[in-house]
């Protein structure tokens, strides 16, 4: 007789696909609502002549891509990228604003990726390109729409409009990264992907380590303050805006059996 596994007859194979893509599209929603605020705030702090959820929806749509291109690699720079954040707010007097982390971090992160995608025989940091390419045209076509039904969507919360832009950029992704993988896959050599992914890791945790700390300290920032209390408020909407909105289309595609991208 088969041995019967704990849980399994009641969700099923179907229904335990279903809750990992759940979990997995959840995750890339926070991902995309943390870059949207990030970008969305930081368009507006530097006055860009563009919609600031425009610009967001572009750039945080192209950033998660090209994070979630090579998850391996996005996982070792945090490991190791995480403790030198950790350092520098230990030795240094004041950080006042994310830019000072970005000097050392930035190039940091470009050499390491770049080192990690020329000795390493995996496949995946070699498609970065593509998918990156990938997330901008969906983030693109999205924010296009925001920007044609903004004047109904102005009002709406962070959290509502992170929670359908995430989805529906999420959708076109997967609709459009085949056809990217197939004709824009060799663009860069795997050394220039690497250093991609890792400068988009990089600059990623930067924001994040600074936004916490300061968050968690509430020092004197200078020209920064505006900045932080406004992530401070964003932040949690957005964040959960996009792991629902995100998590719910992970859940269909796993009922529906969509299949998955080679990663």
């Amino acid at each position: 007789m088969p041995q019967q596994y704990p849980g399994s007859p009641i969700l099923g194979l179907r229904g335990q696909e279903a809750l990992i893509r759940a979990l997995i599209w959840a995750f890339i929603g926070v991902l995309y609502g943390m870059l949207f605020v990030f970008l969305a705030e930081l368009a507006d702090e530097w006055k860009l002549p563009v919609n600031p959820i425009f610009f967001s929806g572009v750039l945080s749509a192209a950033v998660a891509a090209l994070i979630y291109s090579s998850m391996r690699l996005a996982v070792l720079l945090a490991i190791l990228i995480s403790p030198v954040c950790l350092m520098f707010y230990v030795f240094t007097a004041h950080i006042s604003h994310p830019n000072d982390l970005l000097v050392p971090l930035l190039p940091a992160g470009a050499v390491i990726g770049g080192l990690y995608g020329q000795l390493s025989k995996a496949s995946r940091v070699h498609r970065a390109d593509a998918k990156t390419l990938a997330g901008l045209s969906a983030g693109f076509l999205v924010a296009l729409l925001y920007l044609t039904l903004s004047h109904l969507l102005k009002d709406l919360p962070i959290g509502f409009v992170v929670g359908i832009m995430c989805p529906l950029t999420g959708f076109l992704y997967v609709l459009f990264v085949p056809t990217f993988i197939r004709f824009h896959d060799d663009l860069l050599p795997a050394s220039l992907d690497g250093a991609m992914v890792g400068a988009g890791v990089a600059v990623f945790l930067a924001y994040v380590f600074f936004v916490m700390t300061n968050s968690i300290d509430n020092g004197p920032l200078g020209s920064a303050t505006p900045l932080i209390a406004n992530l401070d408020e964003l932040l949690p909407q957005a964040v959960l805006g996009g792991a629902l909105g995100a998590g719910v289309i992970g859940l269909l595609s796993g009922l529906l059996l969509t299949n998955w991208q080679d990663l």
